[in-house]
């Protein structure tokens, strides 16, 4: 749902502030295709790079480390076909995916091996990677439209998104012993998320002003991300709390976030 729901709330948003109302088409479902299939791309990429690790090195595991190399490049090799066969006769779209894919690949094959000792400094390649799919619905929503917008309008708009899916990235392990990304603190993945909403509350009241949204989502807009900012902080997990995500984490805030700009959009 948060996949679909970023892509609707994306289109819509952009033809609110453009003044143009498109007509539902094969485009926009070759879109939206297009949309999720570069989501499972970017998986499927932190897949191949994490073949090392899943599959240490010996005899045992070589032979399963290989099947699985070979089935996640066939995967990726059919996901860019079909990438360019949905996206054919739309210029801009088709671009903007093959930037999307160029830049999800450079991040652990290029980047990441450049600085080994510092994953840190990868960070603007990997979250630009996310980002860069979010921009993706920018260029279809141009073929289609045939319409051209701000920098502005478009950074605002795929950043609300944006932020929405680097707050789950980055909440969905708290609360486990699993590894957070980037090897990272519970406290730095406390900053990282109070610092997402921060940006996340300034985008959103902005995109209501953009939009021209009634004063209703405004409150709304600016409200959602103040609670979550409570929230998170008042029920962080300590040494003595219990295991288990919090409710705050995961998809919770990102679905808020659309189904707000849903109704905001949709509800006159």
């Amino acid at each position: 749902m948060p996949i679909a729901g970023a892509f609707v709330c994306s289109l819509l948003l952009y033809g609110r502030i453009a003044g143009v109302a498109i007509e539902p088409g094969w485009r926009l479902l070759a879109g939206l295709a297009s949309f999720f299939l570069l989501f499972v791309q970017l998986r499927l990429i932190d897949d191949l790079d994490d073949l090392e690790r899943d599959y240490p090195a010996g005899h045992a595991l070589l032979a399963r480390r290989e099947a699985r190399r070979t089935r996640l490049v066939a995967s990726l090799a059919a996901s860019a076909i079909l990438l360019v066969a949905l996206n054919a006769g739309m210029e801009h779209a088709r671009t903007a995916a093959a930037a999307a894919t160029a830049l999800a690949f450079a991040a652990p094959f290029v980047f990441k091996r450049l600085l080994p000792t510092h994953p840190l400094l990868c960070l603007p390649v990997f979250e630009g990677a996310p980002f860069a799919i979010f921009i993706y619905g920018f260029f279809l929503w141009r073929d289609v439209a045939g319409r051209e917008l701000s920098f502005y309008v478009v950074a605002c708009v795929a950043g609300s998104m944006w932020t929405g899916y680097e707050f789950w990235k980055f909440s969905r392990k708290v609360g486990t012993t699993a590894l957070q990304p980037y090897l990272l603190s519970a406290r730095a993945i406390r900053v990282a998320l109070n610092a997402l909403l921060i940006l996340a509350l300034g985008i959103t009241v902005s995109l209501s002003r953009l939009a021209s949204l009634s004063q209703t989502y405004a409150i709304y807009a600016a409200t959602l991300p103040l609670v979550w900012l409570v929230w998170l902080n008042a029920s962080w997990p300590g040494p003595a709390s219990r295991p288990g995500r919090p409710r705050w984490a995961g998809t919770r805030f990102i679905v808020a976030v659309e189904l707000g700009l849903l109704a905001g959009l949709l509800l006159k």
